[in-house]
């Protein structure tokens, strides 16, 4: 087992709406002793990035570069993502597709193993879940040829309950629902031989919908494929740093463990630290790496 983060650990400068780029949280992460990163391709909802220009190979081309010359493998990446079956302003809805095209092909030249993104909820079903579940099947199947060609597998995040919602629960909130679409996405894509589809287990957004780690993770089994490690006080979608919210711990790494789970262990920690100054924010990562390398010893206690 490997301790990851994403990239946008370090990505948010305080009081303004731009972001550090790559070239910050690449170099932040490996000076600190990081091997392993997500690339956080969210990056292409900004803007101005190159994602969005005729340049966005050459863009991906620059960030292999430079993970090359930090000594860090990608092996996890995020897509962008909307609400997909909500937007009505086909502009938009061209442009993000394109940029979840273009993210995967990145993903896949960037060696990534897996690409994390959303599960969609179809408001317009009401609660019957069957008619949510088809919609999201079709929307997938054609990412997952994307995702064929360029050696990546998608791996469907679980959704969160959030406070105030006043629409309808969100589709996949539920551990359940999450291994049925999977499933049947696997059996969908049957043909291609090696499974393209799998699981992230988000353990903030678990937490707003009960906890019950050890639970989904039993039912997920070999489902799951990448994590994102954040905590919060089963309130909001924190983003913290594991250990400064409510989630015991201890048990999530021992229900890792006791479900095989042995690939990276993977931050996705970016409110933590989002208003210190650059120069600051070395102190997160530094005490990501230290929680981190304590994470995974109670994953191997929970082996022996």
């Amino acid at each position: 087992m490997r301790l990851s983060t994403s990239t946008n650990i370090a990505s948010f400068l305080p009081d303004s709406r731009e972001k550090n780029a790559f070239d910050f949280c690449v170099e932040l992460c490996a000076k600190a002793g990081y091997k392993v990163l997500d690339i956080n391709l969210c990056e292409a909802m900004n803007p101005n990035s190159r994602m969005r220009t005729d340049d966005w190979e050459n863009y991906i081309k620059d960030i292999s570069l430079l993970g090359k010359r930090w000594g860090v493998e990608f092996t996890q990446s995020h897509l962008p993502y909307y609400d997909v079956f909500a937007e009505k302003d086909e502009g938009k809805i061209k442009l993000m597709e394109e940029l979840v095209r273009r993210s995967i092909i990145a993903s896949g030249e960037l060696g990534v193993k897996w690409a994390v993104t959303h599960p969609l909820t179809y408001y317009d079903a009401g609660p019957h879940t069957s008619i949510i579940q088809k919609k999201n099947i079709d929307y997938f199947l054609p990412h997952l040829e994307t995702a064929k060609k360029a050696g990546v597998g998608l791996a469907i995040e679980n959704e969160a309950e959030y406070q105030g919602q006043h629409m309808q629960r969100m589709y996949c909130s539920s551990a359940y629902e999450l291994c049925e679409l999977v499933d049947a996405l696997e059996d969908a894509t049957s043909s291609s031989g090696n499974s393209l589809v799998g699981i992230c287990y988000d353990f903030g957004h678990a937490n707003l919908c009960g906890g019950f780690h050890r639970e989904n993770l039993r039912l997920i089994g070999r489902r799951l494929k990448a994590t994102h490690l954040q905590d919060n006080f089963f309130r909001s979608d924190d983003h913290l740093m594991p250990f400064f919210g409510k989630t015991d711990w201890k048990d999530a790494m021992a229900s890792l463990a006791e479900i095989g789970y042995d690939a990276e262990l993977c931050y996705e920690i970016q409110e933590f630290g989002r208003y210190l100054p650059n120069e600051l924010k070395h102190l997160v990562v530094e005490m990501s790496l230290e929680i981190g390398n304590y994470l995974i010893s109670l994953y191997k206690e929970a082996l022996v």
